[in-house]
C-alpha cells in the first residue's frame, strides 16, 4: 500500500491524516509528541522531532512503499521536509529558498523587497535602541510561528520587553521589527501547479486588541480583488523556485494596494481548509497531498458562499472546570462545524498565540452580517469556565 510521511500532529494536521486515508494512503506521523491529536489518526507513529532529519531518515531507510511526504501547517519541518524527499528519492515539491523564506522573516522580507513589492520600514535589531520609533510596530522572532512571542507596540515604552519575549522564543534568538502596515489585514490560501497560481482566495481577518496579533476570526470571500495578489504570488513563487504546492500568506490592503507581510510553503491549519472547502468547493488538502505525490491537480472552484472561521478561546490560564452552552452553540443554525480540543480538568491558557485556541468554529449564512451576527451569538453562547492557575509556594 502507498504510504506518506506526515511531519507534525497538532491539530491543523488533522485534515491531511484523514483525507490520505480518503485517498487511500496510509500515514507515517513523525511528532515528539505521542500525545498530539494526529497521532491517533496515523496508521504509524515515529516518536521523532521533526527537525531531526537524521533519525526520521534512518526509521525510513529502506522502506519501498513511501510515496511522498508532506508537512501540514508547520513551517519549522519545511527544511526536513525538503531534506527527506531527497534523501529518500521521494517527489520533491518544496525548495530551500521557499523553506527559507516560510521559516526567516528578515529573509522574507529582503526577497519582497529584492521584487519591489510595495514595502514599509523593517529591520533586524539586538535592542529597542536600535530602532528608531516613529509610529506603532510589530516586533517579532525571525524564526518563530503560530504567532509566538510576537507583540504590537504602539509606544516607545513597549519595545525593549517585546524585544526580549520575542528573542526568548526565537530558535536562532534573532528578531526583527516592522512597521505596522495599516489597513485591513487578509488571509491568503492558494495553490500554485507548475508556477501558476491555480486557485488563490482571500479572507478577511479579525486580530485580538493590541498589544497581542492573534487572528480570532476570517470572513471568506474578502471584498478585494485576488488578481494583484495572484500576479505577486507567481513572481515569488518564480523566484522562490517553488513550482508545485500549497502556499498561504498574511496581507495588508492599504488603499486598496496589496503588502505581503508572512509567508508559508504549506496548508495552513486552524480549520482554513473547511473553510476554502465550504466557501468554494476546493479541497486544498487533496491538492497538497496530489503535490507531494506529483500527481495531477484539478480544482473547480464554485461561486463563493459567506463564510466565517471563528477562534475559540478563554483571556484566563488554568485549569478547565467546565463548558457551558455546547448544545446550544452546535444548534444554532448557522453553525456548519464545532471542534473544541479540550475537556474539563485540562490545563489551558490564555489566547497569547495561535496553538492557545480552545477549538474552533465554521459558520455559513446569506450574508456577511449575518455570519458576523452569529458569530457573537455564538461566543456568548459558548462560555469557557476557567480556574485561575495557582502561583507557585515560596
Amino acid at each position: 500500500m502507498k504510504t506518506l510521511v506526515v511531519l507534525g500532529a497538532a491539530d491543523g494536521s488533522l485534515s491531511t491524516y484523514r483525507t490520505a486515508r480518503a485517498m487511500g494512503y496510509r500515514t507515517v506521523c513523525v511528532d515528539r509528541s505521542p500525545t498530539a491529536p494526529g497521532v491517533a489518526l496515523a496508521d504509524e507513529f515515529l516518536p521523532l522531532s521533526t527537525r531531526d532529519v537524521d533519525a526520521i531518515e534512518s526509521a525510513l531507510a529502506g522502506r519501498v512503499d513511501l510515496v511522498g511526504a508532506l508537512a501540514p501547517s508547520t513551517d519549522i519541518a519545511l527544511p526536513t521536509l525538503l531534506a527527506l524527499t531527497e534523501r529518500l528519492g521521494l517527489p520533491v515539491s518544496m525548495s530551500a529558498e521557499a523553506a527559507r523564506a516560510s521559516l526567516d522573516k528578515r529573509h522574507f522580507r529582503l526577497l519582497c523587497d529584492e521584487l519591489g513589492f510595495p514595502s514599509y520600514r523593517w529591520q533586524e535589531v539586538t535592542s529597542a535602541a536600535s530602532w528608531r520609533f516613529a509610529g506603532p510596530v510589530v516586533v517579532k522572532p525571525v524564526d518563530a510561528q503560530s504567532g509566538r512571542g510576537v507583540t504590537r507596540c504602539d509606544s516607545e515604552s513597549m519595545m525593549a520587553g517585546a524585544v526580549t519575549a520575542a528573542r526568548a522564543l526565537s530558535y536562532s534568538g534573532k528578531v526583527v521589527v516592522e512597521e505596522e502596515v495599516p489597513g485591513t489585514h487578509c488571509g491568503c490560501e492558494c495553490i500554485v501547479d507548475n508556477g501558476r497560481v491555480v486557485f488563490l482566495a482571500l479572507t478577511t481577518r479579525t486580530l485580538c486588541p493590541p498589544p497581542r496579533a492573534v487572528t480570532t476570526a476570517h470572513l471568506m470571500p474578502a471584498e478585494f480583488p485576488v488578481a494583484p495578489v495572484a500576479a505577486m504570488v507567481e513572481r515569488l513563487c518564480e523566484r522562490l523556485q517553488y513550482r508545485t504546492g500549497p502556499l498561504n500568506l498574511d496581507v495588508v490592503f492599504n488603499d486598496g494596494v496589496p503588502h505581503l507581510i508572512e509567508m508559508g510553503a504549506r496548508t495552513s491549519g486552524n480549520g482554513l481548509d473547511e473553510l476554502v472547502r465550504r466557501c468554494y468547493g476546493v479541497d486544498t488538502i487533496e491538492a497538497s497531498i496530489n503535490a507531494a505525490v506529483h500527481a495531477p491537480i484539478t480544482v473547480a472552484p464554485h461561486a463563493p458562499r459567506p463564510t466565517m472561521w471563528q477562534s475559540l478561546s478563554t483571556d484566563r490560564t488554568g485549569r478547565l472546570r467546565s463548558v457551558g452552552g455546547l448544545d446550544a452553540a452546535r444548534a444554532l443554525l448557522e453553525i456548519v462545524d464545532l471542534q473544541l480540543f479540550v475537556s474539563p480538568g485540562d490545563e489551558v491558557r490564555a489566547h497569547d498565540n495561535v496553538a492557545d485556541k480552545l477549538g474552533w468554529a465554521l459558520l455559513s449564512a446569506p450574508s456577511t452580517s449575518e455570519l458576523r451576527a452569529a458569530a457573537d451569538r455564538l461566543l456568548h453562547t459558548l462560555t469557557f469556565e476557567v480556574d485561575a492557575a495557582m502561583s507557585p509556594a515560596p
